[in-house]
């Protein structure tokens, strides 16, 4: 019996972890005009509220001048090796928040693997836990890449869509 549950949950872990995450098709730069409803250049973004690593609340400012969204483990690894390089307040200084989508994700794989990993960043990762939520922000167009939008006030002014980590560190510097 506790062969077969391991056998299950080890599954699931490569199912859900992102073992069948698709290659993106454009390794280039993208910018794109629209990626859902609510995230439209020139549109005004409502104000994000989301737990991080700790279960903590925190939110975007109109300080924040962008968001890193990662929808798939694959691109969740690019954009934490890059940030993972950097220094503790990287991401503060730059105005910059970084989202993660583990709303896909079983809770009980989110809490005994995603959440610990994600404790062990020094900078704080706002979580999405919920499918409605994710949905608000998610297009299955582009899920597969690292998503950058861009703020003023709380007004989209980009939409940039990259691949690897030196794409990531070019749109945030």
């Amino acid at each position: 019996m506790k062969k077969i549950l391991f056998i299950m949950i080890t599954a699931t872990v490569f199912i859900i972890s992102g073992c069948g995450d698709k290659k993106v098709d454009n390794p280039n730069i993208q910018n794109i005009n629209s990626l859902t409803d609510a995230i439209t250049v020139g549109k005004k973004l409502q104000n994000i509220t989301l737990d991080d690593q700790f279960d903590k609340p925190v939110s975007l400012t109109n300080k924040t001048t962008k968001i890193v969204f990662v929808f798939k483990k694959a691109s969740g690894h690019t954009a934490r090796g890059l940030l993972d390089s950097k220094p503790d307040d990287y991401l503060l200084n730059k105005h910059v928040a970084f989202i993660a989508d583990i709303s896909g994700m079983p809770s009980i794989i989110a809490s005994m693997f995603a959440i610990p990993d994600f404790k062990k960043h020094k900078y704080p990762v706002m979580l999405i836990r919920n499918e409605d939520i994710a949905k608000k922000f998610k297009s299955d167009k582009y899920e597969d890449y690292i998503t950058i939008i861009g703020l003023d006030n709380f007004k989209i002014t980009s939409i940039t869509l990259v691949s690897t980590a030196e794409q990531l560190e070019k749109i945030l510097n």
